[in-house]
This record gives structure tokens, sequence and C-alpha cells, in this order.
């Protein structure tokens, strides 16, 4: 999802990427294929008429963002021998970890979600988009985007605070804007470093701390907070966590012996599948 306001109907998608440039592109993409052979018809709308050069850097940067040459033939290998991967690939059959390239819309997901019950961060999120967002209208629909680093560094905390509901996360959003204004980097960057060292780039930013950049890492990462360390906990030991947040060390490690590099792809796929999983595992999931 590039923003929680895109429009799907009918089986083709009008949505919005921000580019590495910074510059605001409308996308109708309709799939034109099957899950075995994808195929991908994709209209960009732009402001100026582009060139056979930028139309060439649009396609490669969307074809980055929809994680199409990657091949996830091994993750779903793990299915074999995998009861849950097998239910995952089965319901979700097709699905990949996609990339965003705007890096701020990303830490402001990994913001809004601390400390917070997924029903106020999307409260957050989406007070956000509509106070301060970007609107792109195209092909009869209109559709806002998530703000820039830049727009965001020119608001007053307190109207942050006030306006968005964000509470001491404003702070913390206010001085990332900031540092992504004078210089930081991109998304594409920091997935050519080592985990490693992205993880401790991004977590020199105020605010962004070891689970925050997990969410944000473009490498395949396990992301757990109290909310879904109740998930897997309940999911992998078949059992109600009393104390979540103490294990969240055990379920990462259980991940990584389980799932290694495709922990991450576990995850997204979990998330994406609750109402699924729930009935077929007779668990409440989604109440956790």
């Amino acid at each position: 999802m590039s923003t929680p306001f895109e429009v799907f109907e009918n089986g083709t998608l009008w949505t919005v990427m921000r580019a590495f440039s910074g510059e605001l592109f409308g996308l109708k993409l309709k799939s034109m294929g099957t899950i075995e052979t994808p195929r991908i018809s994709c209209q960009i709308y732009s402001r100026q008429k582009l060139g056979t050069s930028e139309k060439k850097a649009m396609l490669e940067t969307l074809t980055w963002i929809l994680n199409l040459r990657e091949d996830i033939r091994a993750f779903y290998s793990l299915a074999r021998r995998d009861p849950l991967v097998k239910t995952l690939t089965k319901d979700l059959h097709g699905m990949r970890n996609t990339r965003q390239p705007d890096l701020f819309s990303r830490l402001i997901l990994a913001v809004t979600l601390q400390m917070a019950p997924i029903t106020r961060s999307d409260q957050m999120m989406n007070s956000l988009i509509k106070e301060y967002g970007d609107s792109v209208s195209f092909d009869g629909k209109h559709i806002t985007y998530w703000p820039s680093a830049e727009k965001i560094a020119d608001v007053a905390v307190g109207e942050l605070e006030k306006k968005c509901k964000l509470g001491y996360r404003a702070k913390f959003l206010k001085d990332i804007a900031e540092t992504l204004r004078v210089g930081f980097p991109s998304f594409q960057e920091l997935e050519e470093m080592s985990p490693q060292e992205a993880k401790a780039k991004l977590m020199q930013l105020h605010g962004i701390g070891e689970y925050s950049a997990d969410i944000v890492l473009p490498h395949s990462g396990f992301a757990l907070d109290v909310w879904s360390a109740k998930i897997f906990n309940t999911l992998l030991l078949g059992e109600k966590a009393e104390s979540p947040r103490d294990l969240i060390p055990k379920l990462k490690k259980i991940a990584e012996e389980r799932w290694g590099k495709w922990r991450g792809y576990v995850f997204i796929y979990v998330l994406n599948d609750l109402d699924n999983l729930s009935r077929k595992f007779n668990l409440s999931l989604t109440e956790t």
C-alpha cells in the first residue's frame, strides 16, 4: 500500500508514488497476467511529459518497488515442511513484500506504531496525511499521499501534536523531518548497506529505537512489539502471552531459526492474513 487513500476498483489500482527526486507521480496499475505468469499494465501520470529515458527510469523504479525481480521460490518451498507457511502461501499466493522509495513515510509508520494499538496508529497516520499530505488528481481520481519531510520540518511541534493527536511522537517526527531535510541516506541507499549498518544509521534518528528501525529497514526483519508478540506467541507456542514484551527476544530467535532470511516475509504474510488464520486455527488473533 503506497497510501491509505489509494483507490482499488475492479482489478485496477490508482495510487501515487514519490520518486527519488521528490516529485509525485500518479500510477494506474492493472494486472494483465496470472500469478504464475505476472504481467502488469502501468500508466504513469506526471505534470510534464516524460522522455524515453525518464519513462525507463520510472518503470525501473516501479519494478524495484514491487520487488518483481526477487526470487521467492525458496520462501514457498518452506510450505512443504512448515504448516504455518503452507497456510499463508495458500491464502495469499503470489503476494510479495514491496518496497517504499519514500523513506519518510516509512518513518511516519514506525513512529505512529509506537506504544499504540493499530486503530490509534491508523488515526494518527490518517490525520497526518489529511492535514499535511500532498493531493494528486489524475484519471478522474483524487488521492492524498504522505506528507514530505520538508513540509513537516516547517510545522511547529505544538501544531502537529494538537491537529494529529501525536503526543510525544510530534517531537520525534519534527526532528526526523529536519534531519532528512538536511541530508540522510535514501531507502535505496540503506538497502545497499549491510542490515547492521543500515539499522545503526536509522537508530541515529531521534525516536527511532530497535523496534522502529526494524519496521523501516529495507532488509528482511522481524519487527515485534507487544501487539505482534502476542500474535506470534499464540501461533508459535500455542499459548497466551502473559508478559509479551519479555517474550520478544525468544520469539525473534525462534523466527530466525525456523524461517531464516524469510522471517520478514512470514511476518508480513501473517499480518495480512489474521482473519483467515483466526478461523483456520480457531484463534482470536485480531483481538490479541
